[in-house]
């Protein structure tokens, strides 16, 4: 009725724009507002015309032409050089996580799952991540 949402009337009532009204129900409260609160408070929200980028009135129209500036990226630090994570790539870890030995080995994760709570794949827990060495899974895969 009004095209604003939830949070647009809790902010209108909490600015005082909109007095409410809560009351019990079944489902929790329920707000209430007069006919004539919510007849001022849209033809508020009318006048003030359209919010955006594009208020100057005179924006762009379909098909014009709009410079594109070249914009050069910019130079990272040493220090931030030294920081950045560098990754390894799969093929070359020497130690895998329950997600990426099954990617490797093609087996289903649960029978990798299985496989370590049994004792027939070893696997080293650092926290709560399971790490599996990648001589084991290699070894384990020979032995299917």
């Amino acid at each position: 009725m009004l095209g604003v949402s939830t949070r647009g009337i809790e902010r209108a009532v909490s600015r005082g724009q909109l007095k409410v009204v809560y009351s019990d129900s079944k489902h929790g409260k329920k707000a209430w507002f007069a006919p004539s609160d919510l007849e001022n408070y849209r033809q508020q929200q009318q006048a003030r015309g359209p919010v955006g980028f594009m208020t100057g009135g005179g924006g762009q129209t379909i098909g014009t032409v709009i410079p594109v500036v070249d914009m050069q990226p910019r130079p990272v630090s040493e220090a931030a050089r030294r920081v950045a994570v560098k990754t390894v790539p799969i093929i070359e870890r020497l130690a895998l996580t329950l997600v990426e030995a099954a990617q490797l080995s093609g087996l289903p994760r649960k029978f990798l799952v299985q496989s370590v709570r049994s004792g027939a794949l070893k696997s080293v827990k650092i926290g709560r991540t399971v790490f599996i060495k990648r001589c084991d899974l290699n070894q384990f895969v020979q032995n299917l």
